[in-house]
């Protein structure tokens, strides 16, 4: 027969190791951008902020993509081109060895992105200023949780 010998000693420990741990359960409020909050009126302003924020930068690309498709439709109703100025002829052979001519354009997607790159480029006092007022006019105060914590 075999013989199982008793712990004595864990027992005796057990019970001291059990009233040291707490256990505590609370709600966790969790932004869209990993932020976590414990209070709900905490995360709900940082949610607007962030909600503003996107609203902010759709609404200047809405913009800037407006005044891209104006320069474009102004271009196609007059009937303008733009072509590239170190070498505005293209010489294209055919068959027979005669020379074909054509116009090297530059496409349109070319050029609205060239536009694009150029508007987000600018960094004049305007532009930094309109910016600035409307993130100043749609900012709501900042959340006050001294126990926020970051992800």
């Amino acid at each position: 027969m075999l013989k199982v010998k008793k712990k004595i000693g864990t027992e005796k420990y057990q019970p001291h190791f059990r009233d040291e741990i707490k256990t505590e359960l609370d709600t966790v409020y969790i932004t869209t951008s990993g932020n976590r909050y414990l209070k709900k009126m905490d995360a709900l302003c940082a949610q607007a902020q962030i909600q503003q924020a996107k609203e902010s930068r759709e609404k200047r690309r809405k913009i800037i993509m407006s005044m891209v498709d104006i320069l474009l439709h102004v271009l196609k109703e007059n009937n303008w081109g733009v072509f590239y100025k170190s070498k505005p002829m293209q010489t294209l052979t055919l068959q027979d060895d005669s020379p074909l001519l054509r116009i090297n354009a530059v496409d349109e997607e070319v050029i609205e992105e060239a536009v694009l790159s150029v508007i987000e480029g600018l960094k004049t006092k305007e532009l930094k200023d309109w910016t600035q007022q409307e993130t100043e006019d749609t900012t709501p105060p900042s959340p006050t949780d001294t126990k926020q914590t970051n992800s």
